[in-house]
């Protein structure tokens, strides 16, 4: 088995600047993707440095030791959280910048797709028809439903519904989900950030994966989905299908 993907990220209809960033490694089975947060740009900064610090430590050979693919991930995850960190510390500019991340790796050896997570931006899988979120948001909603279920929508419509409480590059350390799905072939994962998953209804998610087997083009559908829905913030998916092949991609 081996994992295709496709991303596209958008700046939407209400946005000047793109904070989101997507990254795909397919020769390392690896897919990120990062929402920034910060004023002057900063977020911009913050989602570009978690995209290249987790790309760095799989291409410069961190990721050959003998680690499962579980371990490597969270690792590259924490390593760009010290990375953001540092430059937020050490730059007046950048104070107080940060980014969620959603970052899958698919383990040939072990049949599963592993994501870690901070933050809003969620993983899903597609399988026989229906569309699982397989993250929790760390936000001020899902924490207050995590420690309250019997909390009703009006208890919950008090709550600022945009408040983050995990991401990269707001510690110096920073808690870091991981989660694992077991594969089979034909399975459809979706990473994207809350500019679509707070657009775009899971039924009309489920609908694009399914009508569009070309990735580019259900990348591009989904943003236009999300766009025709008031685009109020930037947009960006990353799908990834498990596919029946045997051969690697080639490593350079």
């Amino acid at each position: 088995m081996r994992a295709i993907a496709a991303g596209l990220s958008d700046v939407g209809k209400q946005r000047v600047h793109n904070e989101d960033r997507f990254i795909l490694l397919p020769e390392f089975s690896v897919f990120v993707v990062a929402d920034g947060m910060g004023g002057h740009q900063s977020g911009e900064v913050a989602s570009r440095m978690a995209a290249s610090s987790i790309a760095a430590y799989f291409r410069n050979g961190a990721a050959s030791a003998r680690r499962p693919a579980s371990d490597r991930l969270k690792a590259a995850v924490t390593q760009a959280n010290a990375r953001i960190f540092a430059r937020a510390d050490d730059s007046r500019i950048h104070r107080g910048m940060g980014t969620t991340v959603v970052a899958a790796v698919f383990s040939r050896e072990d049949g599963e797709l592993y994501i870690a997570h901070a933050g809003d931006s969620r993983g899903y899988r597609l399988r026989d028809g229906r569309l699982e979120q397989l993250t929790r948001d760390h936000s001020l909603v899902s924490d207050a439903l995590l420690e309250r279920p019997d909390l009703s929508s009006t208890d919950l419509a008090y709550l600022p519904r945009n408040v983050i409480t995990r991401a990269l590059g707001i510690g110096p350390t920073v808690d870091v989900d991981l989660c694992a799905a077991r594969v089979q072939i034909g399975d459809v994962f979706l990473l994207c950030s809350d500019g679509l998953h707070g657009l775009v209804s899971d039924e009309e998610m489920t609908a694009i994966l399914e009508e569009y087997p070309v990735l580019t083009e259900a990348c591009s559908q989904l943003v236009e989905v999300a766009n025709a829905a008031g685009g109020k913030d930037n947009i960006t998916a990353v799908v990834i299908r498990i596919e029946d092949e045997d051969a690697p991609w080639s490593r350079r």
